[in-house]
């Protein structure tokens, strides 16, 4: 009865607030993960988490990502759209790591997912995953695999030739190539950046 009430509480939000919804993403996620409506549940959550992260209100974000996180990540038999959701989830999620300065946290994070995006038929979004995994490795001093995953970023963007991957990885690969004293790689990486 109280997730039916919760149900519709949302929906009649969803209805009444269509012009104002960001006002209410926080609220509306609430009902919605009490009503057992996974997908909007996890939709509100990540919206917030954006939401937040635009005001730099970082552990708040944090806080959303993670428990959208929680719910997807712990969906039994989910679908090839419910990984590539679960990979982009990640991608935002890697941000409010990023900005806390938590690249042990991030690493691990990118590490434990790394063969779901690998599984992804998104390589755009395979491509930015290893940019952020060879990023974090480099914050976290470890050159050469930093080195590896980015070109592998890199060759992702180059064979489905998206500049977004692309520029992400060469500009990552030259703070990578900077610490491991490969200079003129560094330039080279800059400019195409």
């Amino acid at each position: 009865e109280r997730q039916k009430i919760h149900e519709r509480i949302g929906s009649v939000m969803e209805q009444l607030f269509q012009d104002r919804l960001p006002e209410f993403y926080e609220t509306l996620a609430f009902h919605f993960k009490q009503g057992q409506s996974i997908h909007k549940a996890i939709d509100y959550l990540t919206r917030s988490g954006e939401k937040s992260l635009g005001r730099y209100a970082i552990d708040e974000a944090n806080k959303h990502y993670k428990e959208a996180f929680e719910i997807l990540s712990n969906k039994m038999n989910r679908s090839e759209d419910e990984d590539v959701q679960l990979v982009s989830l990640i991608m935002k999620w890697a941000y409010a790591y990023y900005y806390r300065g938590d690249f042990r946290g991030l690493t691990e994070l990118l590490n434990d997912h790394k063969s779901l995006a690998q599984s992804i038929s998104d390589k755009s979004l395979t491509g930015i995953f290893f940019g952020w995994l060879g990023m974090s490795l480099w914050a976290r001093e470890e050159y050469r695999a930093s080195q590896r995953y980015l070109l592998e970023a890199l060759q992702i963007g180059e064979q489905i030739n998206n500049g977004k991957v692309i520029g992400y990885a060469c500009t990552w690969l030259i703070w990578t190539c900077a610490e491991l004293g490969l200079l003129d790689e560094a330039l080279k990486f800059g400019n195409r950046a």
